[in-house]
């Protein structure tokens, strides 16, 4: 066996393909339907970017991977009517969880405050002297 570092491109297909296969033997006849989609909403205050939001959905599940504010637009609301609109598509598209991270400098408190919960924590994560918090919030049954 030898192992050698590799490009993502030359390697996805390959990946792709045993996870496909994986989802297969796992659903049989009950495979939903592959949904990946990308959103993404920003918020303008005059003509100005203040905030924007990014997530990932894949099959009932968001994962929001991006949240910011500018500073000067913090304290205003902004990333509570970022995260409603998100919300908001997600249950119009029917996905069930959304997931997203936070670190302990972040905004774990804001995230709580919208009805997050933490599932998972790693201390040292990314790096030491830090925790990384996973959270989730069920939007439909």
């Amino acid at each position: 066996m030898d192992i050698r570092q590799s490009e993502r491109e030359a390697l996805m297909p390959f990946l792709d393909n045993v996870f496909n296969q994986q989802h297969e033997k796992q659903f049989v006849d009950n495979m939903p339907e592959s949904v990946e989609q990308t959103w993404a909403f920003g918020a303008w205050i005059e003509d100005q970017l203040a905030g924007g939001i990014v997530g990932k959905r894949q099959y009932d599940t968001l994962h929001i991977s991006l949240l910011g504010v500018d500073e000067a637009y913090q304290k205003f609301g902004v990333g509570s009517k970022l995260m409603q609109a998100m919300e908001k598509h997600a249950v119009q598209e029917q996905v069930k969880t959304i997931t997203l991270t936070t670190k302990a400098y972040q905004a774990l408190g804001f995230y709580l405050k919208q009805g997050y919960e933490v599932f998972g924590e790693l201390e040292d994560v990314p790096m030491a002297g830090t925790t990384k918090y996973y959270l989730a919030k069920k939007i439909s049954r």
